[in-house]
């Protein structure tokens, strides 16, 4: 039982998570030509069934059980007489799971429901991406169901927050406010979760060979090994590359591997993946686009990536000349950055507040040298915040003055006047308009002299 229904948003992001899933496994078979039928089947199976799922509001209801049995029943016949006969095993498993989950679609009325639908929709996605004939152009499908998956976690969180406030009378959150909120924290965590992804060094596919019961990696801006480059034979004799070998290593493959040190295709290798026999129309325009973004891209950045790898050996070359100079300057600001940490302990050690209050006393109050205008006035309030201070009333950073007077009016009321009128004068110099005169500095010394003796 949900304590509120779900929002149709979460429907619409569910049924989008579901069909791009099994959409991940039906692009493994494009070259059959049955991939539009195979969607549009899926999407009527997938949406009929969410809309039984949210007519449900709180809780299942007998009618939403009574198509759950029937759309099981129907899955099973589908398994039994279509799924293994067209694909067999383990793709018709996949296809019945499916169906299991549109039956589930129909008494998806709460939170543990979305949850375990999302999480059959991952296994999907996993059992696709792990098959062998999944490569980059799945990212069409991919890509917009990791991002239906987030959009849904966030929306949950979301409503069932809104529903918490309004619940305890403290606010009733619009659907404006909810849905930009939603949007919002999607693409921030989509792009947070990207961006770490691109920078995290990932092993791929085709930097991983077998090799005699070892696993060959190709380091970045570096061939793959190969065991034919540089191996041996059985009699320990190194063997020769042939011709056709010497100019595949070489990267004259005409763009049908990825780029040495590179996840990304060759924009060759994108477009000959756009003339997979049944691609979907828009996905091959698409992948035409991206490659011929990708060749300017190359074209632009090969001059600013020669320059940056020029800067690169110079930097090498000027550390190998001078590392003792260089090593002297790290140790110079590890030192000081080890000294301006010790110097900010050293401001909140007790004496040490002690004899930083005696020379403000020296300086501001009885001899009276202090800066004109504004910075006396910072002056002598930082002088009154040092006194508390060191009597166990220091003000933190994310206090204001006036937050600042009410916790020395409850712990110092013999002071509290003196105080207010201090933070008063303070203001003024600080955010007033008019010029801060000499009267003004004095009887702020006369307040930081009675606050002193008091203390």
């Amino acid at each position: 039982m949900s304590a509120s229904p779900l929002h149709f948003s979460l429907y619409l992001g569910l049924l989008a998570a579901q069909w791009l899933a099994i959409a991940c496994n039906a692009f493994l078979d494009i070259e059959y030509g049955s991939f539009a039928r195979e969607m549009l089947f899926w999407a009527v199976a997938f949406g009929g069934t969410l809309i039984v799922g949210w007519r449900q509001s709180r809780r299942a209801t007998a009618a939403g059980k009574a198509w759950q049995k029937g759309v099981l029943f129907f899955g099973l016949l589908l398994f039994v007489f279509v799924f293994i006969p067209m694909w067999g095993m383990p793709r018709a498993g996949l296809y019945l799971l499916a169906m299991l989950q549109a039956s589930y679609n129909c008494v998806t009325v709460g939170r543990r429901e979305l949850n375990l639908s999302l999480l059959i929709s991952l296994a999907a996605v996993l059992f696709a991406t792990a098959h062998y004939r999944a490569d980059w152009t799945m990212l069409f499908y991919l890509a917009p169901f990791i991002v239906a998956v987030v959009f849904c976690l966030v929306a949950e969180q979301i409503q069932r927050r809104g529903d918490d406030l309004r619940r305890l009378s403290l606010g009733r959150p619009s659907s404006q406010g909810q849905g930009a909120a939603i949007l919002a924290a999607t693409v921030v965590l989509v792009l947070a979760g990207s961006s770490l992804y691109l920078l995290t060094p990932q092993i791929n596919w085709p930097y991983l060979e077998w090799r005699f019961g070892q696993v060959s990696l190709g380091l970045p801006g570096g061939d793959i090994e190969q065991a034919g480059s540089g191996g041996q034979t059985d009699a320990g004799r190194p063997t020769e590359k042939t011709g056709g070998e010497q100019q595949a290593g070489s990267g004259g493959s005409g763009g049908e591997q990825l780029l040495p040190g590179s996840r990304w295709p060759s924009p060759v290798e994108m477009r000959a993946a756009g003339k997979r026999v049944n691609m979907p129309a828009w996905q091959a325009a698409a992948i035409n686009d991206i490659a011929d973004l990708s060749e300017s891209m190359q074209q632009t950045l090969t001059p600013v990536a020669m320059r940056v790898i020029d800067w690169w050996e110079w930097l090498k070359q000027w550390l190998r000349e001078h590392w003792l100079a260089a090593l002297l300057g790290l140790l110079a600001l590890i030192l000081l950055a080890i000294l301006l940490a010790f110097a900010a302990l050293l401001r909140e050690i007790p004496w040490v507040i002690w004899l930083l209050s005696r020379w403000d006393y020296l300086c501001l109050g009885a001899i009276g040298r202090h800066a004109g205008g504004e910075p006396a006035a910072r002056q002598y309030y930082r002088a009154m915040a040092r006194l508390f201070a060191l009597h166990d009333m220091p003000r933190a950073d994310t206090v204001n003055t006036r937050e600042y007077l009410s916790q020395i009016g409850r712990r110092h009321r013999d002071v509290r006047q003196i105080a207010a009128e201090m933070t008063v004068l303070f203001e003024q110099a600080r955010y007033g308009a008019e010029p801060v005169s000499t009267p003004h500095i004095q009887r702020m010394r006369q307040l930081y002299r009675g606050i002193y003796q008091r203390l």
